[in-house]
């Protein structure tokens, strides 16, 4: 039962989050969002873009990891995140893993900026292929689980 909750939450959530935001087109974004997305990622042809409120985010792939850049009505940058090769992640955030979940290993990874600090959410697995996703500070502290699944 306590399983049926947490997913119907998660599930009205993400609903609640897709019912308010809309697709546009880079031609709909203001002119500052448009220039500094365009300088800092000139090779890009397939960029989905959202408005949730006074919010823009960018979605979209650099080889075969996903990237999201969100921007303010301003054209500055609230928040990123971005794929990352299991080779990337720190030592002190693998040491952490290794510390606090010993019995699960790393499968994907992501390395998130906001507000000028850095994390890592990273997907975990265990022997049963149950996952658990984590926010780890740099320095391999957790910072908090965010939701497990079978």
């Amino acid at each position: 039962m306590k399983k049926l909750l947490i997913l119907i939450s998660v599930f009205s959530l993400g609903f609640g989050f897709y019912a308010k935001a809309q697709y546009i087109g880079a031609q709909d974004l203001p002119a500052d969002i448009n220039q500094d997305f365009s300088a800092k990622y000139p090779n890009l042809s397939k960029v989905d873009w959202e408005k949730d409120g006074k919010q823009f985010k960018a979605t979209f792939s650099v080889e075969k990891f996903a990237h999201e850049v969100v921007y303010d009505q301003n054209g500055k940058i609230v928040s990123q995140q971005f794929g990352l090769p299991l080779t990337s992640i720190p030592a002190d955030v693998f040491g952490g893993v290794k510390k606090n979940f010993p019995e699960l290993e790393v499968k994907e990874a992501d390395q998130i900026v906001e507000k000028g600090r850095v994390s890592y959410k990273l997907s975990l697995k265990d022997e049963n292929n149950a996952i658990a996703k984590v926010i780890m500070a740099p320095d391999g502290r957790v910072i908090r689980t965010i939701i497990n699944e079978q």
